[in-house]
């Protein structure tokens, strides 16, 4: 149970942090 919780909190840091990278990525490729 314990190590289930722990995936889900690291799988949604990756997910925040892969967001905001490619939200950057974009951001600076527009321009």
């Amino acid at each position: 149970m314990l190590g289930r919780i722990i995936a889900m909190v690291i799988a949604g840091v990756i997910i925040v942090y892969l967001v905001r990278w490619i939200d950057n990525f974009f951001s600076g490729f527009r321009k």
